[in-house]
């Protein structure tokens, strides 16, 4: 690498490096540190329609602790989710 080539890389990563201000959080600097005021879920409103299209596809009587698992939150499961279209689909997500 040529010594000009060299001396401009160093000119422009030392102005980029200095845009950044110092005062704000930034993911990656202190890992083992949260931000002071991160945003926080409060509540979580799980109506009778957001209950009925987890459990689409499945009749009742709902086995286990199914219906407690539809309202449970914003919690991932992979219940929620459609899986493999076609002849798999046995809950019809994927039906249009």
């Amino acid at each position: 690498m040529s010594p000009t080539i060299r001396v401009l890389s160093f000119v422009l990563l030392s102005q980029l490096s200095s845009a950044v201000p110092a005062a704000e959080f930034i993911a990656g600097l202190k890992p083992d540190r949260r931000p002071a005021e991160p945003p926080r879920m409060m509540t979580v409103v799980i109506d009778q329609a957001l209950k009925d299209q987890r459990l689409k596809g499945i009749s009742q009587p709902w086995p286990g602790n199914l219906e407690a698992i539809a309202s449970q939150g914003n919690w991932y499961s992979p219940l929620f989710q459609p899986g493999l279209p076609g002849p798999y689909d046995l809950r019809g997500l994927h039906a249009r």
